[in-house]
């Protein structure tokens, strides 16, 4: 009987767990019911509030997490298969195990919250600073991977992002973990002795932290539309949407020129001081292909426009070939102004990890480009000011993208080809991540896409111009610059999920360390001194 009994709460655990990976899924892009981030978390939550082993709660933890990763990343699949050439039961084995990998985190999540209720750390401050600590870890261990950070899902809620000029895009999630915490909390007191004081007063603590969030919200919204917008410089931006099965043959290049080049005096028009292109938007090395060169610079000369565009670059030194996805800035007269060499680079994209270890699926691995990354953050002048250019995944690593900022930049200008990801929901979860670049370093954030999304986001992180998906496309928008003088986050970066983890470390040890503190006195006040 009792055996039954606990296999029926452990299946009710087990639904609430996959409920709140659900509902996590669906806050993000494209389904984008992004009020669910509010309560998410609340069934996993309240399962874990009743007493149970630490397992089940590390297991009810990575349901949540493998449910949430299927949910948000099910388009990996599309593209192993359509450029990858990977069979679709391979493909989807592989998201299995990346989910699998992934839900290890919100499981450490689940299995620290129990560890905490068990040992009487307050949660309200515990659990956020725990999962604040671990979307932190997932983005920079096996070189990183911060993708679907849950204060993503916020990028058009304007009052509650300001935060993120000093806390990051880490601070919304811990915002949105705490007040998921006060709930079950309320939730569970109001169960347990419910009266109409106790309903008020259990709703305070969320309406005083949603509070303090919208009233900093609110007064930097107001400091930034009150202060001086005077535009510095106008950008043209084009979206060829070249299909990514023929961007790399030879006979298509001359196409692929024609379009890009149709679009650009389209852009033009509008007499823009620089035209971005997207990622590898030139697919033949431009340094070295002097025909399809020529015909760049005669329209950079023609136009009498600078243009930064994509084009993979190769050095030889003492017979090693090194390739690198650059970013060119070419201006009139055929001068190079600057270049950028990628530096953080696509896992199993753009190079293999541990490429020798990995011999038994050598067919697969060897399809895959070796591509060298670069070493140094480079910034370019456009106009009367910097441009820094991280190149598609790299927007979405917040510390890289704050070093350009933090070395000069005065606006971002990102290029990027998300045709990989098909019309999946991958597109708008990338687009979304570079809305938190621009509120965290109060920046101008300029996207070329290949195949979309194409856009222009305001420092207050307010999307002026976005495009379709899957269309050829140019526009122009003007800049502003603000002189407010670097924010909190740029200068100090992470600082504040330096607490969290400081804060998470304590909760989960701190009981341990004082019961051996305690355990050593005991000790030694019940050891006879050896001299008596």
């Amino acid at each position: 009987m009792l055996r039954n009994f606990y296999e029926k709460f452990a299946s009710l655990d087990a639904l609430l767990a996959l409920l709140s990976g659900v509902l996590m899924a669906l806050s993000f892009p494209k389904a984008e019911f992004s009020s669910f981030a509010f309560f998410s978390l609340i069934p996993l939550l309240y399962a874990l509030h009743r007493p149970q082993k630490r397992l089940t709660a590390l297991t009810c933890g990575m349901i949540t997490g493998f449910v949430f990763f299927m949910g948000t990343l099910y388009w990996v699949t599309y593209t192993m298969e359509n450029y990858g050439q990977i069979p679709k039961s391979l493909s989807l084995f592989i998201l299995v195990v990346l989910s699998l990998y992934l839900s290890f985190y919100p499981g450490l999540f689940a299995w620290g919250v129990n560890r905490m209720q068990k040992t009487g750390i307050p949660l309200l401050i515990g659990a956020p600073s725990l999962w604040t600590a671990l979307e932190y870890a997932r983005g920079h261990l096996l070189t990183g991977f911060p993708w679907a950070l849950l204060g993503y899902t916020q990028y058009k809620n304007l009052l509650m992002i300001q935060m993120a000029d000093i806390t990051g895009v880490y601070g919304v999630s811990f915002l949105l973990v705490m007040i998921n915490t006060v709930f079950v909390m309320m939730l569970i007191g109001m169960r347990n002795s419910f009266s109409v004081r106790s309903f008020f007063s259990h709703w305070i603590t969320p309406v005083v932290i949603l509070g303090l969030s919208a009233s900093y919200g609110a007064f930097r919204l107001h400091e930034i539309h009150s202060a001086e917008h005077k535009p510095w410089i106008r950008i043209g931006v084009v979206q060829g949407n070249i299909d990514q099965n023929r961007k790399w043959d030879a006979a298509s290049r001359e196409q692929i020129m024609a379009v890009h080049t149709r679009l650009t005096r389209r852009a033009s028009q509008e007499k823009p001081d620089l035209i971005l292109w997207p990622e590898a938007s030139v697919p033949f090395f431009f340094m070295a292909d002097k025909e399809y060169q020529s015909q760049i610079l005669g329209l950079i000369d023609d136009l009498g426009v600078d243009i930064l565009f994509g084009s993979p670059d190769y050095t030889v030194d003492q017979g090693v070939s090194r390739f690198y996805n650059s970013a060119f800035l070419v201006s009139p007269g055929a001068r190079l102004k600057g270049k950028y060499d990628k530096i953080h680079l696509v896992p199993f994209g753009e190079y293999v990890p541990l490429r020798k270890a990995l011999f038994f699926i050598k067919p697969i691995v060897d399809q895959i480009g070796d591509i060298t990354p670069g070493n140094q953050i480079t910034l370019m002048q456009a106009g009367e000011g910097l441009c820094g250019t991280p190149i598609c995944f790299e927007i979405i690593f917040p510390d890289l993208v704050r070093k350009f900022v933090l070395k000069g930049a005065d606006f971002i200008a990102t290029l990027t080809n998300d045709d990989w990801f098909g019309r999946s929901s991958a597109p708008y979860q990338h687009f979304s991540m570079a809305v938190f670049r621009a509120v965290e370093n109060r920046v101008p954030v300029v996207r070329s896409a290949n195949s979309g999304i194409s856009g222009v986001i305001a420092q207050d992180g307010r999307i002026v111009r976005q495009t379709d998906i899957f269309v050829e496309d140019a526009f122009t928008e003007d800049l502003t610059r603000l002189k407010t003088g670097k924010t909190f986050y740029t200068r100090f970066g992470d600082l504040f999920t330096f607490l969290c983890i400081a804060a998470a470390v304590s909760s989960l040890c701190g009981p341990w360390i004082r019961r051996r503190v305690r355990g050593k006195n005991f000790r030694d006040l019940t050891t006879p001194d050896s001299r008596d």
